[in-house]
């Protein structure tokens, strides 16, 4: 059985391609809050890891930033294949606005 990807849950190029003005809109929109969201988040961690890490009474149990890197390079991923979704809806967007 493989596992899920985040990757799967995100509109590929054909299915973009096929939506109206509107869905594109959203598409690009949404896509957008949610990268900087992730991004955001990601930076908190960041700063929580480096925090603790120079505690030297508690420090990070190796288990610990091993499963935050992996979840981090997971989110990483999702992040780029969300700006270029974004990116996508963007285009495909301009391609259906009417010309001035």
């Amino acid at each position: 059985m493989s596992l899920g990807n985040w990757n799967g849950l995100l509109p590929k190029h054909e299915a973009i391609k096929e939506m109206s003005t509107d869905e594109l809109r959203k598409t690009a929109d949404s896509t957008k809050e949610y990268a900087c969201v992730l991004a955001h988040g990601i930076s908190g961690i960041g700063n929580l890891l480096a925090c603790t890490a120079s505690n030297g009474e508690t420090g990070l149990s190796d288990q610990a930033v091993t499963s935050v890197g992996w979840m981090l390079e997971s989110m990483g991923t999702l992040i780029s294949n969300l700006v270029d979704t974004q990116a996508a809806a963007e285009y495909h967007l301009q391609a259906k606005l009417p010309r001035a």
